[in-house]
């Protein structure tokens, strides 16, 4: 068996010219971007999630329907309805706790707040004004009710 080395060394050496020439007609063009814009997945199963942002969720329509924030105060998490009428939202903040819902044009049907003190639970009527309230306050519940007048009548055990 002969021992050809200028043989392989042609070989080698045009070997060599193929992948220069491939890599610099690869970077004549301008550089290519790995990732680009967002990506759609049907289903997607993570065992841990870090998440340093908030977290929204949209519907086919872009619309929002969950958005998930935090920041050094608090946190809090909303739901939207169909076209971002109506909504629910939970926050908390520094041992307070908050549960508001809303009717489909913006106004406040209910809200809950928990706090040191004890809590309050407001319902509102249509035109955005508390209706009923009942609460804690120093040990003691109190609830008052408002008629169409707005002359408050407040129950006190």
């Amino acid at each position: 068996m002969k021992f050809r080395v200028r043989e392989k060394l042609k070989y080698m050496f045009l070997g060599g010219l193929l992948t220069l020439a491939g890599f610099m007609f690869g970077n004549m063009n301008s550089d290519t971007t790995a990732q680009s814009g967002s990506e759609t997945f049907d289903k997607l199963t993570v065992r841990e999630l870090i998440v340093r942002k908030d977290i929204r969720v949209m519907s086919d329509d872009m619309d929002p329907r969950v958005h998930i924030s935090w920041d050094r105060n608090g946190g809090r998490v909303i739901t939207y309805g169909p076209k971002q009428m109506g909504a629910a939202s939970l926050l908390v903040a520094e041992g307070n706790g908050v549960l508001t819902t809303q009717g489909s044009k913006e106004k406040t049907g209910a809200y809950l707040t928990v706090n040191e003190g004890g809590g309050v639970l407001s319902l509102f009527a249509p035109d955005g004004n508390a209706k009923i309230v009942l609460g804690i306050s120093d040990g003691d519940g109190v609830a008052y009710l408002v008629d169409k007048l707005g002359d408050a009548r407040v129950l006190k055990p």
